[in-house]
């Protein structure tokens, strides 16, 4: 009995090693792509040359667009965007498809839509127990003659945390960079088997009950699933902790960027505050200036005022000295005709005309000047009145329009010549005034 227990048990061991190399011979290639810019063609056509294999599945994780309100519908445009995004990246697929047919393979296309692309490559290779699997190390424009390892952050991810008994090629432009094998699970189920034996074995000689087959056989699958499980809940883990890491890795950043910011905008201030300072000052400067022109104009046009008054004062005084020197030419004329008659007739009184004679001093004058009020006085005389502060004519004593003083050259010189003629040729003279 003995025996026949263990030809069963190798029964069992050689019946589920030879279903196992059969499912391997008949397992499906899959190929993982992205729909942007026909990423991933190169995967795709690595593994139909490479791999041998004539059946594949071209599987594409889809990561929809975000909704900013939990639980809120999308707004039109937002839904435009999906659909939009979403058939250009249906059509990428078709033309994937249309590679296989190219080159005379079958193919199916597996179209995912999740947050992640590596646990949505994670879940398929679960619920599917995809055996065999192709994908990109990096981006094809990142290839280079020296790369070795993976850089895409999804292949690394999906190296670590994919099952063991995944085999991975990993590619880049059509070149292969890393593979990973897959355990072999022979060793698991002639484990399995010989504890079965040594079970029973150990049952028979203790004359006790033996376990049944069927029995074993479900003790297995729960051993498969509870594996199974544990190595689900495991890249759960690593996948939540790797979540957790980087959303704190981004509030850290973020907290960076905040206080880059806040620095940025309290220099900002500072320099607004400065500029509007000097802003300040340089208008001050401006309106003082400005203000101090305005005050140099009005001095200005007050001199120029005052020089126009002077000047049309003096235009005023030059017609005058002109008038009384046409007077004093015809005065003189008359006195050297009064001058010849005195010599036919001559007299033994001598009396100066009078306007020989200062109205002040009521003396000859010797030094005749000419004021405002057009009358002529003599200089001495008529400066000591202004300086004892008078500003009125002495003769109409009305008030003056000036002070200013103008000789009378041509008095002075009649006057002299009338002095110089002998008093036996002069005589009292009736002449008119020329001052008046």
């Amino acid at each position: 009995m003995v025996g026949d227990l263990r030809y069963h048990g190798r029964d069992i061991v050689e019946s589920m090693e030879t279903s196992k190399r059969e499912t391997l011979m008949d397992e499906k290639i899959y190929v993982a792509v992205s729909g942007k810019n026909l990423e991933g063609k190169s995967s795709l056509v690595w593994a139909i040359e490479n791999s041998g294999g004539k059946e594949f599945c071209i599987v594409h994780v889809h990561k929809p667009i975000q909704n900013s309100v939990s639980g809120a519908m999308l707004d039109d445009k937002k839904l435009r965007v999906y659909r939009k995004d979403k058939k250009k990246a249906h059509k990428k697929l078709d033309t994937f498809f249309h590679i296989c047919r190219q080159l005379q393979v079958s193919a199916e296309i597996v179209y995912i839509e999740m947050d992640s692309v590596e646990e949505g490559i994670l879940q398929l290779i679960s619920q599917r127990g995809v055996r065999k699997l192709v994908m990109g190390a990096a981006g094809d424009r990142h290839y280079s003659m020296k790369m070795r390892d993976l850089q895409s952050k999804k292949a690394i991810y999906i190296n670590r945390e994919a099952p063991a008994t995944c085999q991975i090629w990993f590619t880049c432009n059509g070149y292969l960079i890393s593979s990973r094998e897959a355990r072999r699970t022979e060793n698991l189920y002639l484990e399995c088997a010989s504890s079965t034996n040594s079970l029973i074995q150990s049952e028979v000689t203790r004359g006790s009950e033996s376990v049944p087959r069927s029995s074993i056989v479900r003790d297995d699958d729960l051993i498969k699933v509870a594996v199974t499980e544990a190595e689900t809940s495991k890249r759960k883990a690593r996948f939540e902790a790797s979540k957790r890491d980087e959303a704190e890795k981004s509030a850290i950043d973020a907290l960076k960027k905040a206080k880059q910011w806040e620095t940025a905008y309290f220099e900002e201030m500072k320099r607004r505050k400065e500029t509007e300072k000097v802003l300040r000052k340089a208008k001050e400067e401006i309106e003082k200036m400005r203000s101090e022109s305005e005050i140099q104009i009005a001095e200005s046009n007050m001199v120029i005022r005052k020089l126009q008054d002077k000047y049309s004062l003096s235009v005023e005084a030059l017609r005058i000295l002109r008038k009384e020197q046409e007077e004093l030419k015809i005065e003189l004329r008359e006195v050297t005709k009064l001058r010849e008659e005195e010599k036919v007739s001559p007299s033994n009184h001598r009396e100066p005309p009078q306007y020989f004679i200062c109205p002040i001093t009521q003396d000859i004058m010797e030094d005749p000047h000419v004021a405002a009020d057009g009358f002529t006085y003599e200089g001495e005389a008529i400066s000591g009145w202004f300086e004892r502060g008078h500003e009125t004519s002495p003769m109409i004593n009305k008030r003056l329009s000036h002070t200013s003083l103008v000789p009378n050259l041509a008095l002075r010189s009649a006057i002299q010549e009338w002095l110089q003629v002998p008093e036996s040729l002069n005589r009292p003279s009736s002449c008119k005034d020329i001052s008046d």
